[in-house]
């Protein structure tokens, strides 16, 4: 006979494994939840940011995976993926066919095949069909028989992995300008329609998906480059017409570009510049309807980084989000030597975004972008799995990301008033105060001295954030309207100042 203590015994077991089992369920359930399932991507209502249809901020923080597509295995990719969801970008920036390219080494096809044999378009190796996509049936994503089976593997693979996949459809700067020194404009006003169509109508199911027209590209120019060299095109219309097929593909609508139209709400769309700064895309699309968020980039010339940002930050009629889509890679070497791009240089360009007022901001790593060995000027020798590890990712993804998150960076406003002795470039020191006036948050890009303001109207606390790794040291508050010289602690290559009204 069994005891009531014993049956006792066992039922208490039974009931701890249960509660086991539910929490367990509970933490998967919790660990499955994806961003997109707090609604679709949209502007915040004073135009700065984007959130969810919820209201829920979205930071974007993406990585420049440029020619995964074209160049990696499904095995590559899922390894790259990995390692990417386990830092924490929220976004990975992709193009769906390139020329394969990449600091100095042999330019591939226009039409190029990927590690697979498969050939985007119809036409020849250097010739593609830009509208007629390639497409084979009988295939699928596991298992792919066309070029595009495999893109549907990457667009799954990085849902699966609860990231936004930035879509770039093609490389303009090749495929839709002459930029690349010939005529290689393979992209008629129809033939953009209809790929961009293609694209929409492939993946309208998919809610992870943001669209990224451009790539490197100007979209008009007339007069002289930096270099000194005449430059008269104009391929706006191109563009505009890969956004409207875009919006047909996804919605079954046909949206003119300069038309308000609920189709435009369906599918987010932003346009990646090559790095001239200030050529960006709020020069050529500012006012389109399709153009969602503006997009920024600047090359190698830090010193641009913040001006540029600050300007689209500051413009109307409408406001707009802009975002920082690409920028000086870590270890490239830019005509410099390899290695050039260090750790704080990265983290630089990456809170001067922020700090003047931008929605996002894309990193990079030299030998990842391309994909394509070890060799050439911005490899430096190393391949793309050894640059998985580079210390500027993780000090993005892992410090910054949650310095931003747990110091309301969708409030930012950048405030000139709370700092002076700003300098300018690697030296540049900025501030931003938050929209319910509860913090002066100041970047020193460097170890120098600043003076700092207390704009707060109250007392505040104050401490020093060290961007990389996250240390902290308490400083005496600061009274109210005090301004007081500031130096960042000793050995620290930047620093954050952050005054705080005490809870």
């Amino acid at each position: 006979m069994i005891s009531i203590k014993t049956t006792t015994k066992v039922f208490s077991s039974f009931l701890k494994r249960l509660l086991f089992v539910a929490l367990t369920s509970l933490s998967l359930v919790a660990t499955s939840q994806t961003p997109w399932q707090n609604g679709g991507l949209e502007v915040s209502s004073n135009g700065h940011y984007i959130q969810h249809s919820n209201g829920s901020p979205f930071l974007w923080i993406a990585d420049t995976g440029w020619g995964m597509v074209q160049q990696l295995t499904r095995e590559e990719i899922d390894l790259y993926l990995d390692n990417r969801q386990k830092l924490g970008f929220t976004v990975i920036q992709t193009v769906a066919f390139w020329y394969p390219h990449g600091g100095g080494m042999e330019m591939g096809p226009h039409n190029a095949a990927n590690t697979y044999g498969f050939r985007p378009f119809s036409g020849s190796e250097d010739m593609p069909n830009t509208s007629e996509p390639l497409v084979v049936s009988g295939g699928g994503p596991s298992t792919p028989n066309d070029y595009w089976d495999h893109m549907d593997y990457v667009v799954q693979a990085i849902k699966k992995r609860g990231l936004y996949l930035a879509l770039l459809p093609c490389w303009g700067r090749a495929y839709i300008t002459p930029q690349m020194g010939g005529a290689q404009q393979e992209f008629s006003e129809d033939e953009a329609r209809t790929y961009g169509a293609f694209l929409g109508k492939r993946y309208q199911d998919e809610p992870n998906i943001i669209w990224i027209l451009g790539g490197d590209a100007k979209a008009q120019i007339d007069g002289y480059d930096k270099n000194a060299n005449l430059q008269q095109w104009d391929r706006r219309n191109v563009f505009r017409a890969m956004a409207e097929g875009i919006a047909q593909g996804v919605t079954g609508q046909r949206p003119k570009w300069d038309e308000k139209h609920p189709a435009w709400d369906k599918v987010f769309i932003t346009f990646h510049p090559d790095g001239d700064a200030p050529d960006n895309s709020s020069k050529w699309f500012h006012s389109d309807q399709w153009l969602r968020a503006n997009g920024v980039e600047v090359w190698r010339e830090l010193d641009q980084v913040y001006p540029t940002m600050l300007g689209d930050y500051q413009l109307n009629k409408p406001v707009k989000p802009s975002l920082f889509l690409e920028g000086s890679y870590e270890y490239g070497s830019y005509r410099h030597v390899c290695g050039w791009v260090t750790p704080v240089r990265i983290r630089r360009q990456f809170y001067q975004t922020f700090f003047a007022g931008g929605a996002g901001h894309t990193y990079g790593a030299g030998p990842i972008w391309s994909m394509r060995g070890n060799e050439g000027d911005y490899n430096c020798g190393y391949t793309w799995q050894q640059a998985l590890d580079f210390p500027g990712a993780a000090q993005i993804t892992k410090v910054a990301k949650k310095f931003l998150l747990d110091h309301k960076w969708h409030q930012w406003i950048p405030n000139g008033n709370s700092i002076s002795g700003i300098d300018e470039g690697e030296s540049l020191k900025t501030a931003v105060t938050t929209e319910s006036n509860d913090m002066v948050i100041v970047y020193f890009s460097d170890n120098s001295n600043g003076e700092v303001t207390n704009v707060l109207k109250r007392d505040a606390e104050a401490y020093w954030f060290y961007p990389r790794d996250g240390q902290q040291e308490d400083v005496a508050g600061f009274k109210e309207n005090e301004s007081r010289n500031m130096v960042p602690p000793s050995g620290w290559e930047d620093a954050i100042l952050v005054l705080r009204i005490a809870k």
